[in-house]
């Protein structure tokens, strides 16, 4: 069903229908953006590539193929801005702040000393996340944030399952050798 919304969608805003590319952004623009911002860490950056991305989709709506998921070729397109971006950049080094990498846990009975090791937490995340390379980061936000499988993963990177898997089990194991030391103050 929705294979078949989102071809319809796409065949539509290829004939101009205004009315359906709005419905599409709607749908995706969340997602998209959430995408963005966690390769990115900047929510300004985040919504201006979003925003090409969208004006990329309607302006190429035709060449969507509906044997695969809309959402797929959208982190497709999306990515490939964010490519460009980094390299636009002209190495500067990027800072990529994860703070959006866990919801924030909040409610009436949290206490502060709770709030400030969520925050110590999401910190030392951020900082980890930094050291891994750009196909490692994409790989699990990906997989971890956006929740798509492993398939749809390499699609969206362009590069074989395994190479996916390769680049998450290494993200992991980084991940895992940078936070060691913390995994206590992280549990206390």
């Amino acid at each position: 069903q929705e294979h078949r919304d989102d071809a319809q969608l796409a065949r539509l805003i290829a004939e101009g229908d205004r009315a359906a590319a709005g419905e599409l952004i709607e749908r995706y623009q969340a997602p998209v953006r959430s995408f963005l911002l966690k390769l990115s860490g900047n929510a300004d950056v985040a919504d201006d590539i979003a925003q090409e991305t969208f004006v990329r989709v309607l302006k190429y709506a035709k060449r969507y193929d509906p044997q695969f998921k809309m959402i797929t070729w959208l982190l497709t397109i999306a990515r490939r801005l964010w490519l460009n971006h980094l390299r636009r950049k002209d190495n500067q080094t990027h800072n990529t702040s994860y703070e959006q990498m866990s919801e924030k846990a909040s409610g009436p009975d949290m206490t502060l000393q709770r709030e400030d090791q969520l925050e110590h937490t999401r910190k030392l995340l951020s900082d980890a996340m930094t050291h891994l390379t750009e196909p490692q980061r994409t790989a699990l936000v990906l997989f971890h944030q956006q929740e798509l499988p492993v398939g749809e993963v390499a699609k969206v990177m362009k590069m074989p399952e395994g190479t996916v898997k390769s680049h998450l089990h290494r993200a992991r194991a980084a991940l895992r050798k940078i936070l060691q030391p913390n995994v206590e103050v992280i549990e206390s």
